[in-house]
């Protein structure tokens, strides 16, 4: 691993060394042309966003994050994404719930959106403590359009 000379932003990860993942994601991301038309897309959640604010990142593993794959980053010293899980949505009579819409919150942020596969489940999420989760259903006060 080698040092970094960057600096945090303060909204950005403070990391005394990265692994090769985020360095790599650096030495990358950060030498794009600028351009202002270009979406990005984090593949956890599978939202897109402007592209050059991955640019402006101050560190490999804040622009891998932002992408959606910190997850697999095993920078010394920081703790891994310890919660990961997929929810299965059945009803009342649990039977499994496919084809059905649904958005998974931390707080009033959405982590991941899709509907339910063929055997009633979400998509995989991950967090990096014990949040509640809530999932929100078409129907529900919240409802999805």
């Amino acid at each position: 691993m080698e040092q970094l000379r960057q600096q945090s932003s303060g909204k950005d990860w403070t990391v005394e060394e990265e692994c090769d993942l985020c360095r790599i994601t650096y030495s990358i991301y950060s030498n794009f042309p600028p351009m202002p038309h270009a979406q990005a897309l984090n593949a956890e959640t599978g939202e897109f966003f402007p592209f050059d604010r991955v640019r402006e990142l101050k560190s490999g593993y804040a622009m891998a994050e932002a992408l959606g794959y910190a997850w697999a980053c095993n920078c010394r010293g920081r703790a891994p994404k310890r919660f990961n899980e997929q929810f299965e949505l059945r009803d009342s009579t649990g039977k499994r719930q496919a084809g059905v819409r649904y958005r998974i919150r931390v707080g009033s942020r959405v982590i991941a959106k899709g509907v339910t596969d063929f055997q009633g489940g979400t998509q995989r999420v991950s967090t990096d403590n014990a949040n509640q989760i809530s999932i929100e259903l078409p129907g529900n006060s919240n409802g999805l359009r």
